[in-house]
């Protein structure tokens, strides 16, 4: 009996040991794969119709580049090297450079027909994507273009993120007190009066 009790008592440790480890690599998998990396901040100023200076700036540096944007849009591309997924999970990330600012309209007549500038970024900075390409290509799942475009709202501050799959946005909207109270706060608010 006693016997039985211990071999029960090692098998319940060693599969509680397991679903630990299982877990915790379920985790770990997760936040690799979907970790974002801030890479550049960009705000406006608007200073004609359809005309804006963008500030971009990018990590390390406090000094934002100025940037004439025309149209309502703006975009921001990047070479992108994408690891592949079992080496992701051990702790080697995508590679990307950073490669050009532009505006861009809604309209396509006006994308035709309207001012336009692009600005490079630094194309012969950074990494060399075909020597990373040749030199680790057992490593690489694909080598593209990565893009992201979004209204230009001249209240906001734009983050854009490095994924392990490309670029992405998120707007930083500045909001007044009232206008950031989420739904718990109401709540409160209709339960207790507003302070």
């Amino acid at each position: 009996m006693f016997r039985l009790l211990k071999v029960s008592v090692f098998t319940i440790v060693l599969l509680s040991l397991a679903l630990v480890v299982s877990v915790s690599g379920i985790f770990i998998t997760y936040s690799r794969l979907t970790a974002e990396e801030p890479v550049a901040r960009v705000t406006f100023e608007e200073v004609g119709n359809q005309e804006y200076n963008a500030y971009l700036t990018l990590p390390g540096n406090d000094i934002p580049g100025k940037y004439l944007i025309y149209g309502d849009q703006w975009r921001i591309d990047a070479e992108f090297v994408k690891i592949k997924p079992w080496v992701n999970i051990l702790g080697v990330d995508s590679r990307y450079k950073l490669v050009r600012l532009e505006g861009r309209y809604q309209d396509i007549e006006d994308q035709n027909t309207r001012p336009h500038m692009a600005y490079d970024l630094g194309a012969t900075k950074g990494i060399d994507i075909g020597k990373l390409v040749a030199d680790w290509n057992f490593l690489i799942d694909a080598e593209y273009g990565s893009s992201t475009f979004t209204d230009i709202a001249v209240a906001n501050t734009y983050t854009v993120y490095k994924s392990q799959f490309g670029l992405l946005v998120r707007e930083d909207v500045t909001q007044s007190n009232d206008a950031r109270k989420g739904a718990v706060d109401g709540v409160f608010d209709w339960l207790f009066g507003s302070k």
